[in-house]
């Protein structure tokens, strides 16, 4: 069906605790300040195509498998392996070409290991439907390759009002009042009596050059009387949500409407941080976020 190259892939681990990845890595057709380079391939085929009725195919399942090759260090294929062999959860996060953005979850497969040359291929296959799954809002292959990094969740919740209407993926402070409605194109609101923030991270590498956007359509917005402490912000991270790489970026709202925010990360930087930010009896509603490498603002998902 298709094939894409990433441009660069990252692999995090995330920690139980503490603030530094269990496991990080990053490949690259262009490896920086290495002698390491690899090709990364995203590969999404028919798994099951039974023909019914009139010769038709009927697709019932596909195969997204993440492949990536090339010469590695000892140390690298060591790191890889002990993934492997152990069946180890990680995040995939990658940069394709023209502005796409992969997030995934899943283990990997060493496949190829040829000592006398270093080369090593290692891939991340699964067999899923496709879509998103009804009661966890996550793509069903937990695989998402878009325009939109925010969408290997759909935009939606699993209820109007009470815990389980906050949007899914999403994170919100402790004791913050959110409910969802789905018409309007699905619209979050989100309320405290307190300052609190609803954030989605991002597990992407990093060359120091790539620029991402952070967008909402704010539909309403009550001040709670603080004045100017409604806001979107990105945030870059050198490890696991602790040390900026970056000077955080933030957008005050006072209006409805398209509302966009932008940060350039570090070569350092391992993981971003999209929120939004409010204080003491302030409410906000919006719908269709987006994190993007481009600054014309695009809602999609990844309805393959």
């Amino acid at each position: 069906m298709s094939r894409s190259q990433l441009e660069k892939l990252s692999i995090s681990q995330i920690p139980t605790s503490g603030t530094s990845f269990t496991y990080y890595n990053t490949f690259s057709v262009v490896q920086e300040g290495s002698d390491e380079a690899s090709r990364q391939v995203l590969m999404i085929e028919p798994a099951s195509s039974p023909i019914i009725e009139d010769g038709q195919t009927l697709i019932t399942s596909k195969n997204f498998d993440l492949t990536v090759s090339g010469l590695f260090k000892a140390s690298t294929i060591s790191g890889l392996q002990t993934l492997a062999d152990a069946r180890t959860s990680v995040v995939f996060g990658g940069i394709g070409l023209g502005g796409q953005i992969l997030q995934a979850e899943g283990s990997i497969n060493v496949n190829q290991v040829f000592s006398e040359t270093a080369s090593f291929r290692f891939n991340s296959p699964r067999e899923a439907t496709g879509g998103y799954d009804s009661a966890t809002g996550k793509h069903t292959s937990r695989l998402a390759y878009s325009t939109n990094g925010l969408c290997l969740y759909k935009w939606g919740a699993a209820a109007a009002t009470g815990t389980n209407a906050l949007a899914y993926g999403w994170t919100k402070s402790s004791g913050a009042t959110v409910s969802f409605a789905s018409s309007n194109d699905g619209v979050q609101t989100f309320s405290h009596s307190g300052a609190a923030t609803l954030h989605r991270d991002l597990y992407l590498p990093s060359d120091g050059s790539n620029t991402f956007y952070f967008n909402i359509a704010v539909t309403a917005i009550t001040d709670g009387g603080s004045g100017n402490t409604i806001k979107i912000k990105l945030q870059s991270f050198s490890d696991f949500g602790s040390t900026e790489d970056v000077t955080a970026t933030e957008t005050v709202i006072t209006t409805t409407g398209n509302k966009q925010v932008n940060i350039t990360p570090s070569s350092d930087s391992k993981m971003i941080r999209a929120s939004i930010v409010i204080a003491a009896s302030d409410s906000i509603s919006f719908k269709q976020p987006t994190v993007e490498l481009d600054s014309t603002y695009d809602f999609t998902e990844f309805n393959t």
